[in-house]
């Protein structure tokens, strides 16, 4: 089943509980990389996919937002075959200006408040959250 199967499934479901959706994209939906570039496509097809289904599903009060996790140290790539000698060396090709990689909790918090009351007001947003990765760009220097 794919995403727009399963969602279409449960929208009868989200009318009657006033349920919303968030899913789990990444940043390197907005980013483009040569050896992964399929995996980058399918994160910027499922950020198109929240806003477009946030605006078909708005008038029936079901919200869909994306969070955008960066660096995060869960078992993802030792389960894609990155070994944690190659981590060392991704993690040489950018630079994390809060200093540190995500942690599970840290998404945790933020899928939470998504799908809490609290973000009630919000839906077709992806929301980064990743360290500033976005935000970091190297200087030019003008000597």
């Amino acid at each position: 089943m794919n995403i727009i199967q399963l969602t279409e499934f449960a929208i009868p479901h989200l009318e009657k509980t006033k349920g919303n959706i968030v899913n789990v994209s990444s940043i390197v939906s907005q980013k483009t990389n040569q050896a992964f570039p399929f995996y980058n496509i399918s994160k910027a097809a499922l950020d198109h996919f929240a806003r477009n289904y946030a605006c078909l599903l708005a008038t029936k009060g079901i919200r869909v937002n994306n969070l955008n996790p960066g660096a995060t140290n869960t078992a993802f790539l030792s389960r894609h075959g990155i070994t944690e000698e190659m981590k060392e060396k991704m993690s040489k090709n950018f630079s994390i200006p809060l200093g540190r990689w995500g942690t599970s909790e840290d998404m945790a918090e933020f899928l939470v408040f998504m799908a809490s009351e609290k973000a009630s007001y919000m839906t077709g947003q992806m929301i980064n959250v990743d360290g500033g990765i976005l935000i970091d760009s190297p200087s030019f220097k003008l000597d």
